[in-house]
């Protein structure tokens, strides 16, 4: 009988349990933001609050590490992870806040009410009480309305203005940008009294040493409910915002980040109503019972919540071991030893071992490659430091970055991530170096028009030298020189002014391998002079749509150089081929090579290693912007002494039915 009347008690208390949180869960349903509050919320890219940049310790930039922080400002971040959306805080001067504020360019700030802001702002409820006071000197005969006859720093667009101006209409205001510089002046004896929220006043005197001073004293003038203004250019982030202070005001929210600043003071928060305190009990009976609920039933359900908690960590560990093993990066995880404590897939595959070997050894075992040793250790540092270090190394032919940061979480623990980045700084030179070709080229033509006109007076001069008969020989031969020099001149500059143009963006449907067997044959006397072999191999057998001049510039100057670069024999190999909707045409010839020390300047204009009078230095120059104005790349390759090959690669075009024309 006893155990019957139990199992019914504990029914009894299930059911009402279940009638209560089901109650409560209609109420908290009611509470929820509607489907479109919650549509409107993700479209917003993010919200913005702005309020004074120095009212500690409401709000205030900390001059230690320059954040933005306060009790305010905790409460705003509070309710951003509330909502679930980002709420940005932004310090300024208060005036300018109000200002933002009005023109839409910020959407909240906190604020008390009055009839003129109404014109220009939405409210919200209430997030918390704050009383303004006047510290003034100490006075026992001290009354309201002295405050007629004296002189008071107050901060621009403050609600204590409005209040001043309509109960003490004869005090002389000096408006201020914050309340400390206010304070400065009163402690420096300029007003005769400052206007302030109570908790900054009362902040900044203790960071005086002024708390206690008995020459001083705070006069209540006004206690206010303090409420979240809304720009009006977003009105539905006001019913969004008082569902959200709802909840918060339940969790105590506002309670604990006041504990964080003024310990268990509480000078923001108005006594609570009837209504709250009656709500206050029905919550503790509610949650008494559904703790009696709880012991009852926590021999069962602990066991299938520790069940379904290991299979969740099981999943979730997959999960992170499958994220952390499909980084193509190189990831090590080391202690403060460098023993290595774990790696991903990537790197093990790299080290050509499982990750159970590499997990222990030193790392010094496995990044020698990457790093001088431990000299200089890049984990050193990182722990030293306590900061993300990157840098930069040379891998045999790659590139390599190396960043060292802290894991999270776990202590004297490093994470090493090495990315190859070869390719990126391939593609990073490659545009800096045709950037530097366009203005290089830009400014050869400027410097060729103004070189012209100098060089003209010369040879005008020269020629009316000529017609004295009397001239001697002597000065005759001089004058052939000058001839000579200024007609060489004017030949380079005809040159530049001509490559600064290069060719035009005409097309043409062409048959590239006659084109190349063409500049084969402007070449033939010298081949044969110099018993060079030259071998052309061209699948390619329909017309192309190329810009025939470009193809003339490129392919002549590339023969040209590999001719002039073997002057006792040798062979050019010539290919042209189609891969993959690209033209790759190759010139490898047996010459001379270039030199490692100038495979960086070779496509530079007036670079050139032959003799003075023998080479403009504008061949490669031509090729390379040739090149690239047909969209293409140019890669080469060399040995001093064995060789040159230049690779070209240029996009196909193709018509309607993919066939490359």
């Amino acid at each position: 009988m006893y155990r019957r009347k139990e199992i019914l008690s504990i029914l009894a208390v299930m059911i009402l349990v279940v009638v209560i949180i089901i109650f409560a869960y209609e109420r908290d349903v009611r509470k929820n933001l509607t489907s479109s509050e919650i549509q409107w919320l993700k479209e917003q890219d993010s919200i913005i609050y702005a309020a004074n940049d120095n009212a500690p310790p409401l709000r205030f930039v900390d001059e230690i590490d320059d954040q933005y922080k306060g009790v305010v400002v905790d409460y705003i971040n509070q309710l951003s992870l509330e909502l679930g959306v980002d709420i940005q805080t932004v310090p300024m001067e208060w005036n300018h806040a109000l200002e933002s504020l009005k023109n839409g360019n910020t959407h909240i700030c906190d604020m008390f009410v009055n009839e003129e802001r109404s014109r220009y702002y939405l409210f919200t409820d209430p997030i918390y009480n704050l009383r303004t006071v006047l510290l003034t000197k100490n006075n026992k005969s001290f009354e309201l309305e002295q405050i007629n006859n004296m002189v008071i720093a107050t901060e621009k667009g403050d609600y204590a203005n409005a209040y001043l101006i309509e109960n003490y209409p004869a005090a002389n205001l000096v408006y201020t940008q914050n309340v400390e510089e206010g304070l400065e002046m009163f402690l420096s004896g300029k007003v005769d009294a400052v206007i302030g929220d109570e908790p900054i006043i009362t902040y900044l005197l203790v960071e005086r040493g002024q708390n206690t001073n008995p020459n001083y004293i705070n006069q209540v003038l006004y206690e206010e409910e303090v409420v979240l203004a809304v720009s009006k250019n977003k009105p539905e982030l006001v019913s969004i915002l008082n569902k959200a202070i709802l909840q918060m005001n339940k969790k105590g929210q506002l309670e604990k980040i006041q504990q964080k600043w003024f310990g268990i003071s509480t000078p923001l928060i108005a006594k609570k109503t009837d209504a709250e305190m009656i709500e206050n009990i029905i919550i503790s009976v509610i949650i008494a019972l559904i703790g009696f609920t709880v012991i009852i039933l926590n021999n069962y359900s602990l066991k299938k919540q520790v069940r379904r908690r290991t299979i969740e960590l099981e999943s979730s560990r997959n999960e992170l071991r499958i994220i952390f093993d499909g980084m193509t990066e190189y990831m090590i995880v080391v202690d403060k030893n460098k023993n290595i404590i774990n790696c991903n897939k990537s790197f093990a595959d790299f080290s050509g071992t499982s990750r159970e070997k590499i997990a222990g050894e030193n790392c010094e075992n496995y990044l020698k490659n990457f790093c001088n040793g431990c000299t200089g250790c890049m984990t050193d540092e990182t722990l030293k430091l306590q900061k993300t270090i990157k840098k930069e190394v040379m891998a045999g032919k790659d590139v390599y970055e190396i960043t060292c940061q802290l894991l999270k979480g776990a202590e004297d623990t490093v994470l090493i991530s090495i990315k190859n980045i070869t390719i990126d700084k391939i593609n990073r030179n490659q545009m800096l170096q045709t950037n530097k070709m366009i203005a290089v080229g830009q400014l050869a033509a400027g410097m060729a028009h103004e070189i012209r006109n100098p060089l003209g007076i010369i040879r005008t001069q020269s020629y009316l030298l000529r017609l004295n008969e009397n001239q001697e020989e002597t000065t005759n031969k001089s004058l052939d020189f000058i001839d000579s020099s200024v007609n060489r001149a004017s030949s380079i500059i005809d040159n530049i002014l001509s490559f600064s143009r290069l060719t035009g963006n005409k097309k043409d449907f062409v048959n590239l391998k006659e084109i190349i067997q063409k500049i084969i044959e402007m070449h033939n006397d010298i081949i044969k002079k110099e018993n060079i072999r030259v071998s052309l191999e061209c699948s390619i057998d329909e017309k192309l749509n190329l810009s025939t001049e470009s193809m003339e510039h490129i392919l002549l100057n590339l023969i040209s150089n590999a001719v002039e670069a073997m002057e006792h024999g040798g062979e050019i190999k010539i290919s042209a081929n189609v891969e993959e909707g690209n033209i790759i045409i190759v010139c490898e010839d047996t010459g001379c090579g270039i030199d490692e020390k100038n495979m960086n300047n070779i496509f530079n204009p007036f670079f050139t290693t032959k003799e003075l009078g023998k080479g403009t230095g504008l061949g490669l120059f031509i090729v390379y912007s040739e090149v690239e104005k047909m969209g293409g790349k140019i890669h080469v390759s060399s040995k001093l002494g064995e060789g040159t090959k230049f690779t070209i690669t240029i996009p196909a075009e193709r018509n309607n039915d993919d066939r490359i024309i």
